[in-house]
């Protein structure tokens, strides 16, 4: 990594391109057609969907490229989703998803969230086991799975 990873809130729209494509990069490494969650939406109303208070997402920079990001969307006033934690290939190996992650738990808490919750499919066995390390709960599904072998997590923020 030639220059330090920052990570920093997003301003949208601003960096809603970005933030996008680094998303769609995720999307098309997972391998599976997520219309079932409602992500084609999601991208089209991007900007209002993670201005806050329905959400937020936090991008990490290296220089003036994107090495990753994590989202998070509200469900209600206690309960948030964390979303589309990804880091870039060429950014792997330095801790950068444990502080997305961490960026994103500060800001629910800060919120006065109660409970942050996550799904996770099969491809995503790193995140899964990062997601365990700090302090995540396999839980009950909050949404009918329709790819087999989907896990949902929980934490306890307060």
């Amino acid at each position: 990594m030639p220059q330090p990873v920052l990570i920093r809130e997003s301003s949208l729209p601003a960096d809603s391109a970005r933030l996008q494509c680094v998303i769609r990069e995720y999307v098309a490494w997972l391998g599976p057609d997520l219309s079932y969650r409602g992500f084609d939406a999601e991208m089209a109303d991007f900007d209002r969907t993670y201005t806050l208070p329905s959400g937020t997402f936090f991008l990490a920079e290296s220089g003036t490229e994107a090495a990753g990001c994590a989202g998070l969307l509200r469900h209600g006033t206690e309960v948030a989703e964390l979303k589309r934690v990804f880091v870039r290939p060429a950014f792997r190996g330095h801790d950068l998803g444990r502080r997305l992650v961490e960026a994103v738990i500060a800001k629910a808490r800060a919120l006065g969230l109660r409970r942050l919750v996550l799904d996770a499919v099969p491809q995503t066995v790193h995140a899964q086991q990062l997601y365990e390390r700090m302090g995540f709960e396999e839980t009950a599904p909050y949404y009918d799975a329709v790819l087999p072998g989907t896990r949902f997590f929980a934490m306890t923020l307060r």
